[in-house]
């Protein structure tokens, strides 16, 4: 099907208006659209603001985190070393690669280049172990034998991000160049994607970078994100950052099968290879919805394929909060669409533009996508805060933790997602991970919980800890992705030097008490007519009795100024000074 120039201005007569009522309608705090049709020039339309406070509009260069469209490049860079011999699609992977260890030797021995890049090796998605890491990619990639299948290959589609790592590994290794330098020389420089690029961080301060805003989650104000920047090593899952111009000229030439004005350079045995589909994907929309426009999706290889309205279509979403992106194609009709948006409440926004060009370019009657995925949108937000409110309801109030908070502390470690640091400063606990530091506060039993100050923020960990010793727990588990991981105890606290604590104490009315140490470095109170009882630190020179969490019976240790016991009842408090 070939559009002349006339063909596309007609039949998209009356776009900017129902484009500008949508970002109206959707409260949509930008966005972006680039149409090719055959050899015409692109056709670049822009809505609202690439920043939302300034008020600065989106263009054709706005900077955008393209987010899981990184995977298409990807998988096309593993496509280049099959062309060379250097990989096969569907023979073992090990074969190429012989340091690859999966959970099991058949799985190792089974598991081929077609099953990492479309998610079908029954492997869960194990976020933690890449996102936000600082692992090399063959530290990544040497974990993946830590990584258990929920069911068995190529059985289920599985996302699995972690598996465009392990490619980017293979492309590494296989190549002898980083996997972006290997993309951006065979590829982006080819293609003439020059603005395109890997690293998130390195554009801050950008004046052309997009910036993320969204709905509050109880009402429609729009508010700035803090997002933080963690993209090292660079993301082959979705790292990368173009424009609306260097995507026009990826869709143009993955509609020329490879072919930039004239001239092959991808080869189009590659660009082909990816459509073709390897899992099959549930049809949601007729099944779920009624809606029967679209049907009979699969994952191909980076991208999937769909029938819309007799049209086969290939296409992959992109999302990154509080961006949003999709890239499609109509292969026949040499149709295809790049949609970028901002705001997570905009994120299906992109499928109601891409269909409602489609629909326009093929002379369709339109399909009510907006109103369709509007209204599950507003039903979605709704039951998200409904679910925010409830989020406690499991809460068991008036329980108390079984120990002082000293002995909650420790550094644990998971095999696969390394260290999780608790600490105990001011007299409180705090979680650290990947860079995070947030306060970890008492939710009931032994069960502590960490969550941002964001109103926002819905994330937060559930700390479940287990009995260890006298001195320390010795595990606890939480909640990674759709995963509970159980961290241990990999080294306690480091301990005081508490030989200044030693000796007997007087009150001012002639009580005695003494603090002894044993042999194991453990102190130890004793009072007339009791038995000795273990003291517990529980924080930097601070005890209290272990088998009485709630004593208010507590030693004080000052370092050179000396110690002193503290005994409060009621209102009143006594201190016995030690001779």
């Amino acid at each position: 099907m070939n559009i002349s120039a006339l063909d596309a201005v007609q039949r998209l007569e009356g776009f900017d208006e129902a484009m500008s009522a949508i970002v109206r309608e959707w409260n949509a705090p930008g966005l972006g659209v680039s149409i090719v049709a055959g050899n015409l020039p692109p056709i670049v339309k822009t809505y609202g603001y690439r920043d939302f406070e300034s008020k600065t509009p989106i263009d054709s260069k706005t900077l955008f985190p393209i987010a899981s469209n990184t995977k298409l490049f990807v998988a096309i860079a593993a496509g280049l070393l099959v062309e060379e011999g250097k990989l096969t699609y569907d023979g073992p992977l090990r074969d190429a690669v012989p340091t690859l260890r999966l959970f099991s030797d058949d799985l190792t021995r089974s598991v081929s280049l077609r099953d990492l890049l479309a998610h079908r090796t029954g492997i869960t998605r194990h976020e933690a172990l890449a996102m936000g890491s600082t692992l090399s990619f063959q530290q990544i990639f040497e974990r993946l034998h830590l990584l258990k299948p929920v069911t068995g290959l190529r059985e289920k589609f599985i996302y699995n991000n972690v598996m465009y790592f392990a490619v980017g590994h293979v492309i590494e290794l296989l190549s002898g160049q980083t996997w972006n330098d290997f993309v951006r020389e065979r590829i982006l420089e080819p293609c003439g994607m020059a603005d395109t690029s890997f690293s998130l961080s390195d554009l801050v301060g950008n004046e052309r970078l997009a910036v993320p805003f969204n709905e509050r989650r109880d009402s429609s104000e729009l508010h700035r994100l803090n997002w933080a920047l963690m993209d090292k090593p660079l993301r082959p899952s979705g790292g990368m950052i173009s424009t609306l111009d260097d995507m026009s000229r990826w869709v143009a030439t993955l509609l020329h099968d490879g072919r930039v004005d004239g001239v092959q350079v991808i080869p189009e045995t590659v660009i082909r290879e990816t459509s073709l589909a390897a899992m099959p994907l549930p049809n949601v929309m007729p099944e779920a919805y009624g809606w029967s426009e679209s049907l009979n999706p699969a994952y191909g290889l980076g991208r999937q394929s769909e029938v819309y309205r007799g049209h086969l279509v290939q296409s992959h979403g992109g999302d990154a909060r509080g961006f949003h992106s999709q890239v499609s194609v109509m292969p026949s009709e040499q149709i295809g669409v790049c949609v970028f948006s901002i705001g997570d409440h905009c994120t299906t926004l992109r499928d109601a533009v891409s269909y409602q060009v489609y629909e326009r370019l093929l002379g369709l009657n339109l399909t009510p996508w907006s109103a369709r995925l509007r209204e599950l949108v507003k039903s979605a937000k709704q039951a998200a805060s409904y679910a925010y409110k409830c989020r406690d309801k499991d809460k068991v109030e008036g329980t108390r933790p079984t120990h002082h908070m000293g002995w909650y502390a420790g550094e644990f470690r998971h095999e696969a997602y390394g260290n999780m640091s608790i600490q105990l400063r001011e007299g409180g606990l705090r979680l650290q991970f990947r860079g995070g530091d947030l306060p970890l506060k008492h939710y009931h039993y032994d069960v502590f919980e960490a969550k941002s100050d964001d109103p926002e923020d819905d994330a937060r960990w559930l700390i479940n800890f287990h009995l260890g010793s006298l001195e320390h727990a010795e595990s606890f588990d939480t909640q990674v992705a759709e995963n509970v991981a159980r961290f241990e105890l990999a080294s306690p606290p480091a301990e005081d030097d508490h030989s200044n604590a030693v000796g007997r104490y007087e009150s001012s009315d002639g009580v005695v008490l003494e603090v002894t140490s044993r042999g194991d470095g453990s102190l130890w109170l004793s009072a007339p007519g009791q038995s000795a009882a273990r003291l517990t630190r529980v924080e930097r020179g601070r005890f209290a009795i272990d088998k009485s969490p709630d004593s208010a019976l507590n030693l004080v240790d000052e370092g050179e100024t000396g110690c002193y016991l503290e005994s409060t009842v009621g209102s009143a408090r006594f201190r016995y000074r030690k001779q």
